[in-house]
């Protein structure tokens, strides 16, 4: 236990951090070598335009991203999240060694399968919030062990495990957002040498997290772990995308692709907005960027805990979407210092949504497996990203500001899906009882 975080959380930690500069850190290296770039083997492929290429190569990682978030969750479920995190690393670590490859030697059809291998074992950022979870409900338990009245136990322990749980998840969040943020600096330095650099950084990054996951992290998955079954037929049977079959779950999945739709909108297209109506480079988007980020995590670490003890889980999700339907509405009209006040409000409000809700469905479903949720969550992520793409592209034809606009209507939506199929419900049950 180091400053109150167990070394299976600290794992957690590092392998979500390590992972996400590997996902992150190719992306500035890719870009220069199809755009505005000497013809080569790899930008002219097929008779394929350099512009071709790179899309292609960009849409099949998060297409591997969909594909391995709607099982590998649930697969650790059954076969415990030790097991299948440390395989699912050691594949991305020799993906990651085939792509810089790859790039050794020209070949954009190698280069393009061993990134779609790749991002279907990075669907195990599922595990980690998973992990985080399992810890946070362990040690709510272990903490209330000791108390004399059941109901006074049962009731402190549910309080206690809900906030346990919100902290890990929330540092989770914390180191997904310190990898995105830190993966394309170092990619961009390493790229600048030769670029298969930093896919060689990044399959080292994978190695050194399967040796923290061999020998630092335990089992914490509180089911019993079940190989009775083969890989192939679980995944196929116990894949997230089933858990669509439960009423519960299958609104939670409509409610969180509106919100993650809107999340994306605002992701995607903001950079976009900033340029056309601001004026900005490439160095302001990356400094606006980072000002967001740094308050998504500080927020992540210090007040979503906080947050959660004095108002619970519902409450904060509410607020937290309309404050971001709010910020959007209110963005295309600020310029300069404002715009970056509204983003850094963002990114708390974000920080603070991404943070109870695992622990809702979780406090919600106790008899699902933690990691086929999370699964569903990274699935549905996915999902609404493409969704996000071609709306907003569609929008960009007319104005910069209409994606931003649309994504707070979604926004919007969410909140009100949110109240009435979850909180309402939950709040006539409690009138009953």
């Amino acid at each position: 236990m180091f400053l109150g975080i167990s070394k299976e959380l600290w794992v957690a930690l590092c392998v979500t951090l390590l992972a996400c500069m590997g996902l992150s850190l190719p992306y500035p290296v890719l870009t220069p070598l199809f755009i505005d770039a000497p013809v080569s083997s790899l930008n002219s492929y097929a008779g394929f335009s350099g512009e071709t290429l790179l899309t292609t190569l960009l849409a099949i990682y998060p297409l591997g991203i969909f594909i391995g978030s709607s099982f590998i969750g649930a697969l650790s479920d059954r076969f415990g999240r030790r097991k299948v995190l440390a395989n699912t690393l050691i594949i991305c670590f020799l993906g990651y060694l085939v792509s810089a490859y790859a790039l050794y030697i020209g070949d954009y059809l190698l280069l393009l399968i061993s990134r779609f291998l790749t991002g279907i074992t990075e669907g195990n950022i599922s595990i980690a919030r998973a992990i985080a979870l399992d810890i946070g409900q362990a040690s709510a338990k272990s903490t209330s062990a000791t108390e004399s009245s059941p109901d006074e136990t049962d009731l402190r322990t549910k309080a206690q495990m809900s906030s346990d749980k919100v902290r890990a998840v929330s540092l989770i969040n914390s180191s997904v957002f310190v990898g995105w943020l830190l993966g394309p600096l170092i990619g961009g330095v390493l790229g600048q040498f030769e670029p298969y650099y930093a896919m060689f950084a990044a399959a080292f990054a994978s190695l050194f997290c399967v040796v923290l996951v061999k020998l630092v992290l335990g089992e914490t998955a509180l089911r019993t772990p079940n190989e009775h079954m083969s890989v192939w037929k679980a995944a196929f049977k116990e894949n997230s995308l089933r858990l669509l079959s439960e009423p519960w779950l299958r609104r939670l999945f409509y409610m969180y692709f509106i919100y993650t739709l809107a999340m994306n909108l605002f992701y995607e297209f903001y950079p976009i907005w900033l340029v056309d109506k601001q004026g900005f480079g490439s160095l302001g988007i990356g400094l606006t960027t980072t000002n967001m980020t740094i308050f998504m995590t500080l927020t992540s670490v210090f007040l979503v805990t906080i947050i959660q003890r004095r108002f619970g889980l519902t409450s904060p999700m509410v607020a937290s979407m309309l404050c971001m339907s709010l910020f959007l509405f209110v963005t295309p009209f600020t310029e300069s210092y404002v715009t970056n006040i509204v983003f850094s409000l963002a990114g708390m409000s974000i920080a603070i949504f991404n943070g109870m809700l695992p622990v809702f469905i979780s406090d919600a479903q106790p008899e699902k497996g933690n990691g086929a949720a999370m699964g569903l969550l990274t699935t549905t992520f996915c999902i609404a990203n493409v969704f996000a793409a071609i709306l907003g592209g569609v929008l960009l034809q007319l104005d910069s500001i209409w994606p931003l606009f649309l994504a707070s209507a979604l926004y919007f939506t969410a909140m009100l899906l949110l109240k009435v199929w979850f909180i309402k419900p939950e709040q006539q049950a409690a009138t009953i009882k």
